[in-house]
């Protein structure tokens, strides 16, 4: 049985107080103060290969993991607005944790909290304070194929637990997917204070100082469309030491009205006190379309080269295939993906195999 901590046992209080209040259907005091009670869960297989065995795991996929949240916010005049977001990770055998070693993970600490945040909005612009995305997060992740779900720039998130196995030496090793796989998004989720600009001819430029030395970050977004395409943009300047000394990414995706799209994502890091020079490139190609009558269905492929990741002289390629089917009467999406993963470790003592991963399952969103 799972022993809880003491942090989870107050997020479950805090998901119960949110239950009933859902539940009596409970008005606010003000006829422009608004509440609202969403999320989803998000649950499937997970069946690994690392060339020396098979494994299954039943997981909590963390492309987009399960999670609940509530938002309030009070409208007022001219344009002004404040509000609130509350958003709670619930993620049991991720993912990112269960490998060949630990299949099931039962430490009890399956909660995260994602968001705590307050804003502003005003016609200048949102101003934000709390836990929440920085301006950098999601820029490394723009993506308009619908098969994010489950294949995205963050191709480790599918299997990131999973550890490879050398053949050398005929054991696993302590190195790790998600070690080797990176798509460098900014500076994520962090207790910030952050400004985003009103948009402006499809544009919107963001910034945001985190707790901490020297961290802090830069973004700027693009979405529009023009001659049946649909494009969307972003690009970020980010410094975290003494992790990193500055770092750049972004990615760009474009959709087609026949259903066609690409996407593209690139990055790099300067470290300080560091021969490596990581980065890497990202491409994807798919296709969308409402080819049954009850919801979208999306088809992508695509791949993944990265250098110094993780060590210097690494090189880390993935290919993966994708699909996902949208049932629109149930808020309901059914995905499957397959990615192969290759590392090429400069070591003479190492000869590391693939590892392949097939992740299928459902999210359902309330």
């Amino acid at each position: 049985m799972r022993r809880l901590s003491m942090v989870s046992i107050v997020v479950i209080g805090l998901v119960l107080m949110a239950l009933g209040f859902a539940s009596a259907q409970v008005k606010p005091g003000q006829k422009n103060v608004s509440l609202e009670l969403s999320g989803q869960l998000n649950r499937g297989l997970l069946i690994t290969n690392d060339g020396d065995d098979t494994d299954f795991f039943n997981v909590d996929n963390d492309n987009t993991s399960t999670r609940f949240r509530l938002v309030g916010q009070y409208k007022g005049n001219n344009g002004f607005s404040v509000g609130s977001r509350l958003e709670v990770q619930v993620e049991s055998n991720s993912t990112a944790d269960v490998n060949q070693e630990n299949k099931i993970d039962d430490d009890g600490d399956f909660f995260g909290l994602r968001k705590a945040e307050i804003w502003l909005d005003s016609p200048m612009g949102r101003l934000s304070v709390g836990q929440g995305s920085t301006a950098s997060d999601g820029t490394s992740e723009v993506d308009l194929s619908n098969t994010w779900l489950v294949a995205y720039s963050g191709v480790a998130d599918l299997a990131a637990g999973i550890l490879f196995f050398d053949d050398r030496s005929n054991a696993l090793t302590d190195t790790a997917v998600g070690s080797a796989f990176a798509n460098f998004d900014g500076l994520g989720r962090n207790d910030r204070i952050g400004y985003d600009s009103p948009a402006f001819a499809g544009f919107k430029l963001s910034g945001s100082w985190v707790t901490g030395d020297d961290h802090w970050d830069l973004a700027a977004r693009y979405a529009g469309e023009f001659g049946g395409i649909k494009l969307a943009a972003a690009v970020a300047y980010a410094k975290r030491e003494p992790t990193f000394d500055s770092q750049v990414a972004g990615s760009i995706s474009a959709l087609h009205t026949s259903g066609f799209n690409a996407t593209f994502a690139s990055g790099f890091r300067d470290i300080d006190n560091s021969e490596r020079d990581p980065y890497y490139i990202y491409f994807k190609l798919g296709y969308t379309s409402k080819l049954v009558s009850f919801g979208q269905s999306s088809f992508s492929i695509d791949y993944y080269h990265g250098e110094d990741v993780d060590a210097l002289d690494d090189e880390s390629q993935s290919v993966g295939v994708a699909f996902v089917q949208n049932i629109d009467a149930f808020a309901t999406e059914l995905y499957i993906g397959l990615r192969n993963y290759d590392l090429d470790r400069d070591d003479a003592g190492l000869d590391l195999n693939n590892v392949f991963a097939v992740l299928t399952g459902a999210r359902v969103k309330f």
